[in-house]
């Protein structure tokens, strides 16, 4: 026969939330199959105690649906307010424990541990398109273009002043950065005269296959095992940092307590938030919903049991998507008593105590809730053809961009070579011995070695006179010279 240590049945308050209390609770203590995971633990550990019990539906009895908040007048609400006032001997559903709260009630063993959650629309998959430049950040890539420079230019300098090398400045330095560019990509690198040309060489030889090795694993990471979703935060650091620059909002239930910083500083971030970006509120979950379709962020706690990943499917129907914050607070949660019940408490903790390796199993019992299913589910390589659209998008219009200057610098140079082409073909008409000989004798050094010796046997004449076409003629007769020939590899840019 139950009996009461109190002298009447224990008044076991709650209302109706979710899979921890629904159906058939309110008829409890008589038979009741699935009655909710929280009110099930209770109903066993009363069992055990044998102990005289009712339910109060307190949403029904005192207007009450939620578990309480601290008001202004510095009392609480809710089922926290209904055992600070004695109205209720227990809670039947567990409270996160806070040291302002066991000021007005003494609380079990806790028997579920509360991480903070975000529950956002599902993002959108992964953007393949800008692969290619995502592995590094920009700053690493402003250090390698300051490298290719900075190893040009000593490359010019060697050539320019200690190797030497005769022609076109801008033949010598546009010659130096390619050759540090093919070295870059572990194209064929040029032999080297200098100890201080090899020291510069083995040194960017290693860093460049350190930075190769590492770009290609990164790369290849994210195009066979990529993440499924684009997610737009994991922590509440970088949350708060999108509710700085608005591209995001929170959004609530109306009356309760704002988002709670995990830090000092994130707190004050988000005091300041408060009025620069509010926090939307609803009155009901249907409301609240469409808001977090909308772009809104919904945050609260859950049991970390029913969450084993960091990201995953709050409702697939819904489209709805939870992020755990792994460095968010950590709440305990466990049933309370009212002050004067401390005796009840203690018991009810011994009977607790035997059943306690057993509640996460109780909690997940079939028709209770679920382990929701991670959001992304690649935890091994996968295969991912190629295309265009998809992934290489970046790639092509790189490759359009480099036609397009190619395209210009060669119509440049035939520009160039048309201007240089119509200086040769002017008409100069020598009347006496040595009239114009010495204008053309410079003039044609410029062109050629063995040119010159075609004038000089021309210069016993007392008159020359070379035509338009006639200069093209003579130059085109004059056999070349393979030491004196100007249109070689290196110089190929002024031969004109």
């Amino acid at each position: 026969m139950p009996h009461s240590p109190i002298g009447r049945p224990i008044r076991v308050g709650l209302f109706e939330h979710g899979s921890d209390a629904f159906k058939c609770f309110r008829s409890l203590p008589k038979h009741c199959t699935k009655p909710g995971a929280e009110i099930e633990i209770v109903a066993m550990v009363m069992k055990l105690l044998d102990w005289d019990w009712e339910v109060v539906d307190t949403a029904q009895v005192f207007g009450t649906s939620d578990f309480g908040v601290l008001q202004d007048n510095g009392s609480y609400s809710g089922l926290l307010g209904l055992l600070a006032n004695e109205k209720i001997d227990m809670s039947g559903l567990s409270i996160r424990v806070t040291p302002d709260r066991m000021k007005f009630v003494h609380f079990t063993f806790p028997t579920r541990y509360f991480q903070q959650v975000y529950i956002i629309r599902k993002p959108p998959d992964a953007d393949f398109r800008n692969f290619i430049f995502s592995t590094f950040s920009l700053e690493i890539w402003f250090l390698l273009l300051a490298t290719i420079v900075g190893v040009a230019l000593f490359r010019f300098l060697v050539n320019v002043f200690v190797l030497k090398h005769k022609g076109p400045k801008s033949s010598i330095a546009s010659r130096s950065l390619l050759e540090t560019y093919a070295m870059m990509v572990r194209q064929k690198i040029p032999n080297v005269d200098l100890l201080s040309g090899m020291i510069v060489e083995a040194t960017i030889i290693l860093v460049t296959m350190v930075l190769y090795i590492y770009y290609q694993s990164s790369m290849n990471s994210k195009l066979t095992a990529p993440s499924l979703t684009a997610i737009p935060f994991r922590h509440q650091s970088q949350l708060i940092e999108l509710l700085e620059h608005h591209k995001t909002y929170l959004t609530y239930f109306n009356g309760l307590p704002l988002l709670e910083g995990s830090t000092k500083k994130n707190t004050r971030r988000l005091k300041k938030l408060s009025t620069t970006n509010p926090t939307v509120v609803h009155s009901d979950s249907e409301e609240l919903n469409a808001e977090i379709k909308r772009g809104g962020v919904f945050f609260s706690s859950y049991d970390i049991e029913f969450l084993p990943a960091p990201i995953s499917t709050w409702n697939k129907n819904e489209g709805l998507t939870v992020i755990r914050d792994t460095t968010g607070i950590t709440s305990y949660v466990a049933y309370g008593f009212s002050r004067k019940n401390k005796a009840l408490c203690n018991q009810f903790n011994k009977a607790l105590l035997r059943i306690l390796p057993g509640i996460p199993r109780i909690n997940s019992n079939p028709g209770y809730a679920q382990k929701k299913e991670a959001e992304d589910l690649t935890i091994k390589a996968r295969t991912t053809s190629l295309s265009l659209r998809r992934h290489l998008e970046q790639l092509f219009e790189l490759y359009m961009i480099g036609m397009g200057i190619c395209i210009f610098a060669f119509f440049s140079e035939r520009l160039v070579d048309r201007f240089w082409r119509s200086r040769i073909e002017q008409t100069y008409v020598v009347a006496e011995e040595g009239t114009n000989i010495e204008r053309i004798r410079d003039f044609v050094r410029k062109v050629s070695t063995s040119t010159l010796r075609r004038i000089d046997r021309l210069d016993s004449t007392n008159t020359l006179e070379i035509s338009q076409r006639g200069a093209i003629s003579e130059l085109e007769a004059i056999p070349e010279d393979d030491n004196d020939s100007i249109f070689t590899n290196d110089n190929i840019s002024s031969s004109q």
